[in-house]
């Protein structure tokens, strides 16, 4: 089974320095919500910390965890792929796990509002796959994963990318 919680932070400009910053990159996981969980007849369980409950899927070949990473299952093996181009659809494998073993994938994203002030957004998921059995609310507070991948863009907001 392959456990999967995603954290997102938005943040706005304001807050890209100092103290803040240094909190929001030092989010790494957090404890589930202590709420009972049916795991019966689930291959992925998935705790996202923008929706109140945690939900588990059947098992699929494909799973789409958000719009820039999918899971592809093969035997006991978890192939999880990452574009940095989501209107591209060109997805590349980034991490394959095994049974037993604690992955994250860390990106991050610029984005505008309706009335054009940008904000900006840092995802992290971790993956852990492990048996039904493994289920605690502290299950993936673990500090180094596995396996790690990070697409941290860089994200300018005044045209300072050509900078040094």
């Amino acid at each position: 089974m392959l456990f999967i919680q995603i954290i997102t932070m938005q943040y706005d400009k304001s807050k890209r320095s100092g103290e803040t910053m240094r909190r929001i990159n030092s989010v790494r996981f957090a404890p589930l919500q202590n709420t009972p969980a049916n795991l019966t007849g689930a291959e992925y369980f998935l705790h996202d910390d923008r929706f109140r409950k945690p939900k588990a899927f059947p098992a699929e070949e494909r799973f789409s965890v958000t719009y820039r990473v999918f899971v592809a299952k093969s035997g006991d093996f978890y192939h999880i792929h990452y574009t940095d181009r989501p209107a591209h659809q060109h997805f590349k494998p980034v991490i394959t796990l095994s049974p037993g073993e604690y992955g994250r994938i860390v990106y991050n994203e610029r984005a505008v509002t309706f009335d054009g002030e940008w904000y900006y957004i840092r995802t992290t998921i971790n993956f852990l796959s492990a048996g039904k059995e493994k289920y605690r609310t502290k299950m993936f507070c673990r500090k180094n994963a596995d396996k790690l991948f990070e697409d941290m863009a860089y994200l300018r907001y005044c045209g300072d990318k050509y900078r040094k």
